[in-house]
């Protein structure tokens, strides 16, 4: 009996080891990385009517707004 025992304990601590390694930690699923800033890297921002602007990543590390702006249909209100 106690070899049974045994037994479904080890399976036990290895199920609990795989999906350790299988999902994200919490902490990870609680604060989302922001995205990566690479000096001169750009992306899209918000829309204005028609047009979207975007950022434009500086020397810093940080976005800035960008004076690029295009012409984009997603952006319509539907």
């Amino acid at each position: 009996m106690l070899k049974i025992i045994g037994k479904v304990a080890a399976v036990a601590a290895l199920a609990v080891v795989a999906a350790s390694f299988s999902t994200p930690s919490y902490a990870a699923k609680k604060k989302a990385a922001p995205a990566k800033c690479t000096a001169g890297a750009w992306q899209q921002a918000a829309c204005v009517g028609l047009m979207r602007t975007g950022q434009r990543c500086g020397l810093d590390g940080k976005w800035y707004p960008s004076l690029v702006m295009y012409f984009d249909p997603s952006c319509a209100k539907k």
